[in-house]
């Protein structure tokens, strides 16, 4: 991860927000970016529990249709559209990430 400093520039396409202001401490600046650094490392990590909660529900639902179950049965218990179903099938068999 990369952390950019700005110093008194006067780019008029930075956010108000993201400009360097007198009251801005050196300390106070690193406590923000803390926080950024940890949400950021925690929509990561729950990024990752997505992609694993897709892959365990596309085995089931392959475990699924392989028992006889069909579309509009698989529909119904994950509460998804066909299209989406397919969808995330497909990718999973294709390798690929949802």
């Amino acid at each position: 991860m990369t952390a950019v400093v700005i110093t008194g520039t006067k780019d008029a396409t930075i956010p108000e927000a993201l400009k360097e202001t007198p009251d801005s401490t050196p300390s106070k600046r690193t406590g923000l970016l803390d926080l950024v650094w940890t949400a950021a490392a925690r929509v990561e990590g729950l990024q990752w529990e997505m992609d694993e909660a897709e892959e365990s529900l596309a085995q089931a639902m392959r475990s699924a249709v392989a028992a006889g179950a069909g579309l509009p049965d698989l529909a119904i218990a994950s509460g998804m559209s066909f299209a989406d179903i397919e969808q995330l099938l497909a990718q999973q068999l294709n390798g690929l990430k949802p």
